[in-house]
């Protein structure tokens, strides 16, 4: 069985799974994996190109449950690094075009990837969709449409990088800053010299966006950002972990470690010293497996018993791992603020991503001059999955706002309060009067503003 969490998700989207379906949209055939793709190798001599070097770009077809008609799809290979620029690597990137494009904007967006398999990279998932290793893409790409409705290219990094790298901050961030720099100079986009930027991420999205906002003053401070989105962010690893430990979540548990693991060489030696086969063999089976496999395979793990540790119930106390949780706290660095605005969204009642401890990030971010406003969804029901969808109408238009020139109201930072779990769907305008608005371009026409060639098929049954 799938964990709750995904259940929410696809049951949400069962209707337009259905009707699809009825309209007979044929799959697509697989692309190569990213293990066996030519593509993602970097060619000789790429440790000396500058970080966001473009190595090679190709068009893609893209797709969620069905092919999705942007007007083009480009995948770009690009110069960038781990955790710090001593580290070099590479990384890839998809650009979704819609139709009428705006040619000086772009939207930097931040998926959930949240697993270390290779085929759950966003540059494979992409192309396959709900019939890849990884549906949770399709949600994912739920929440991209608002951006490419309005006109806005949307990039996607693949933010863990080679070595898969879920919850390993300063490598997401890195990624996702170089995936920025390359895009705004790739040649085929043709932006203008005054384009401007937003991130926007939710969840593990906004482990990606969260880290970008935070790194880019002192990793990438030339790139033209105006503003970033960031909602239900696990700002606190030792905070998230204690949440989701011996839960349905469990899995991002064993992902996160893999990926950090992965990341810092100390942290691998010590897991390999005090992990038992039980937690070692699990994170191979994380490297090799998405989001929902991993969910479903660790379910209720207790990772605080010496069935995976032999420091049972001390792990997260323990030396190493208190280190590399601190190095990851967001805001902890006051070097590392955001510098431009920031719209951070959180629900109380979050169940996997700790309320506290976001509002603790926020508060050190506004001590050390950030300009953040900050959403708290206060309704008891206000959980991880539902203010996911509840954000979407005002994160879309305060990024908007930012895209189209407009300063933000407020000097330092303020902080909303609101009871609401369901949101106005005539805020988004004609274009997005009603749920529709959001999944129009799902029914098989363009997408991108001045296209009024929706189908009418979801809505009005007629297959």
């Amino acid at each position: 069985m799938v964990s709750l969490h995904m259940r929410f998700w696809i049951l949400s989207l069962l209707p337009l799974v259905l009707a699809l379906n009825a309209m007979g949209l044929a799959l697509r055939d697989s692309p190569v994996v990213p293990q066996a793709d030519p593509f993602y190798e970097p060619p000789q001599g790429w440790k000396d190109k500058p970080l966001g070097h473009i190595f090679r770009s190709r068009e893609v077809k893209v797709k969620a449950i069905f092919n999705l008609d942007v007007a083009k799809a480009y995948q770009i290979l690009y110069r960038t690094s781990y955790t710090n620029k001593s580290e070099p690597t590479t990384s890839a990137a998809t650009i979704l075009v819609p139709h009428n494009h705006k040619k000086d904007t772009l939207v930097a967006y931040g998926d959930w990837q949240d697993a270390n398999g290779p085929t759950c990279a966003p540059s494979y998932a992409l192309q396959t969709g709900i019939y890849g290793d990884d549906p949770s893409v399709v949600l994912n790409f739920a929440l991209m449409l608002p951006f490419l409705q309005a006109g806005y290219p949307v990039v996607v990094a693949d933010k863990e990088g080679r070595k898969n790298a879920f919850a390993s901050g300063f490598v997401e961030g890195h990624q996702t800053l170089d995936s920025i720099r390359a895009a705004v100079k790739f040649d085929k986009m043709n932006f203008t010299d005054n384009v401007r930027v937003v991130g926007s991420g939710y969840s593990g999205g906004a482990i990606q966006i969260g880290w970008a906002a935070a790194l880019m003053p002192v990793y990438a401070p030339e790139i033209p950002v105006v503003g970033w989105y960031y909602g239900g962010t696990p700002t606190n690893l030792d905070a998230l972990a204690k949440k989701i430990n011996k839960s349905i979540y469990s899995g991002f548990l064993i992902s996160g470690i893999t990926g950090i693991a992965d990341t810092y060489p100390e942290i691998k030696k010590f897991i390999n010293e005090v992990g038992t086969s039980e937690l070692l063999n699990g994170m191979q089976y994380a490297r090799e497996h998405c989001l929902a496999e991993n969910n479903q395979h660790f379910i209720f793990a207790d990772i605080k018993t010496k069935k995976y540790t032999s420091l049972g119930d001390k792990i997260f106390e323990s030396g190493p791992i208190q280190k590399i949780f601190n190095k990851l706290e967001m805001g902890r660095d006051p070097k590392l603020t955001p510098n431009v605005p920031v719209l951070m969204q959180h629900g109380v009642s979050d169940e996997i991503a700790d309320y506290d401890a976001a509002i603790n990030s926020y508060l050190h971010w506004c001590q050390q001059g950030a300009n953040i406003e900050m959403t708290e969804f206060v309704n008891p029901i206000a959980a991880h999955a539902l203010t996911a969808i509840t954000g979407v109408p005002s994160s879309f238009l305060w990024l908007k706002d930012r895209l189209d020139g407009k300063k933000v109201d407020f000097q330092g930072c303020r902080t909303k309060s609101t009871e609401t779990i369901l949101f106005d769907v005539n805020d988004l305008g004609e274009d997005f009067k009603d749920i529709l608005g959001i999944i129009k371009g799902l029914a098989g026409d363009k997408v991108g503003p001045n296209d009024d060639k929706f189908k009418k098929i979801i809505a009005n049954g007629n297959h």
